[in-house]
């Protein structure tokens, strides 16, 4: 029986190790934008590759934060909805995505923004979008580290202002004459 017993555990034991080391030289890649990413292990889950910080292969990172900072999006969109899909549609798999927003509700001439983090570097891609006419327009977009993060987008006069949950002001950026 205690034979039995550990021939069983020794056998658990010995699949565990090779997977552990298996599933390192098995091919994973991550779909994004068309493009295949390679990451760095096989992962069983979606779960654990999103709580996994070093998931991208190394060879990969530069071209992952190009593709997301140069991933073009529309100036303008018919509804909260088709503005919110376009920037989900940026966002690379497992990272952050957030909203930003002036302390409205959000109506005519409210300003909303969205927050895209940048994989394997302290930094988020901005969008501020003003809601006109029944639109959405894109008004202002740029690339900040995410130390503290921004949270809140507000104008003043023909300035945007960017700042933390607390208020304390991260960007101040000027708006361009047909934005305001």
């Amino acid at each position: 029986m205690k034979r039995n017993l550990l021939i069983s555990v020794v056998v658990v034991v010995a699949v565990f190790a090779t997977w552990t080391i298996v599933r390192r030289f098995i091919p994973s890649y991550i779909e994004y934008r068309g493009q295949r990413i390679k990451l760095t292990k096989y992962y069983l889950s979606y779960e654990d590759y999103k709580d996994d910080p070093e998931n991208i292969h190394p060879s990969e990172i530069a071209r992952v934060q190009r593709l997301v900072v140069e991933a073009p999006i529309a100036s303008s969109f018919s509804s909260r909805k088709e503005m919110v899909d376009a920037a989900f549609s940026i966002h690379f798999p497992g990272y952050g995505v957030g909203g930003l927003s002036d302390g409205t509700k959000d109506g005519e001439n409210s300003l909303i923004g969205v927050s895209i983090e940048i994989p394997s570097v302290d930094k988020n891609r901005y969008f501020a979008f003003r809601h006109a006419n029944g639109k959405y327009v894109l008004i202002d977009s740029f690339v900040e580290s995410n130390i503290p993060p921004i949270m809140r987008v507000k104008q003043d006069g023909n300035q945007l202002v960017y700042s933390t949950y607390e208020g304390t002001v991260r960007v101040i950026r000027p708006m361009s004459p047909q934005t305001n």
